[in-house]
């Protein structure tokens, strides 16, 4: 299904289950600062996008948020809680355990957060230092200058370059760079707005099988 030489990987809600944590930690600090505002909104509004513009989103929603103290909260409160309590998404392990290509991630999050990620839940060493962070490279997704960044890390040319993503930011930015892109754990919404423009997998299970992999399809990991 895929000719390529090497693929670019999401990190957050792609390889690891991040962005419920996250947006679960966000509403708790909402409540402590007056402000109440659901998960599933909150994920409306922070999926795949820069957390700058996430806050100035909520920010419109409630001016009077201390945006520096609720920053500094949520930094702190999050790293901790990916270090304690984050999981893979389904498969994540056999998938890159199989890979035999080259490969990075490329993230909108900073490179602590990525790297955070990536140890607490055991994939870092399938990546070694391959991590383009957009705070690093100053473009985030759905700028396609941290797909170029990741593509020139690899050395692999577009048309031979798969990015696997889960939000509508990525995946727009995985399109204007010229790769080939998978979208797996899509909402309805992206699923909807990308279909027939990418290939789209329930999960990382059904990714790997595309990519003809041989996975122990007895584990989740």
């Amino acid at each position: 299904m895929f000719k390529i030489k090497a693929v670019i990987f999401d990190c957050d809600g792609t390889l690891v289950d991040s962005e419920s944590l996250s947006a679960r930690l966000l509403r708790h600090l909402l409540q402590q600062h007056g402000h109440a505002l659901d998960e599933a909104t909150i994920l409306h509004y922070f999926r795949g996008r820069p957390y700058t513009r996430f806050l100035d989103d909520i920010s419109r929603h409630f001016p009077r948020l201390d945006q520096d103290l609720f920053s500094q909260q949520f930094r702190q409160q999050s790293l901790q809680l990916l270090a304690s309590e984050l999981e893979t998404m389904p498969g994540a392990h056999a998938l890159l355990a199989a890979l035999q290509l080259p490969r990075c991630i490329a993230s909108n999050g900073p490179r602590e957060k990525i790297e955070t990620s990536l140890n607490s839940t055991g994939l870092k060493d399938y990546f070694g230092e391959a991590i383009i962070s957009a705070y690093e490279v100053h473009a985030w997704k759905p700028d396609p200058a941290l797909i170029h960044h990741a593509l020139r890390l690899l050395d692999v040319a577009p048309a031979d370059c798969l990015l696997v993503e889960d939000s509508a930011s990525g995946i727009a930015a995985g399109l204007a760079a010229g790769v080939a892109v998978a979208g797996v754990h899509l909402d309805a919404e992206a699923a909807a707005r990308f279909a027939g423009q990418i290939s789209i997998f329930p999960g990382l299970p059904q990714l790997a099988a595309a990519l003809g992999l041989s996975t122990n399809t007895g584990s989740t990991r």
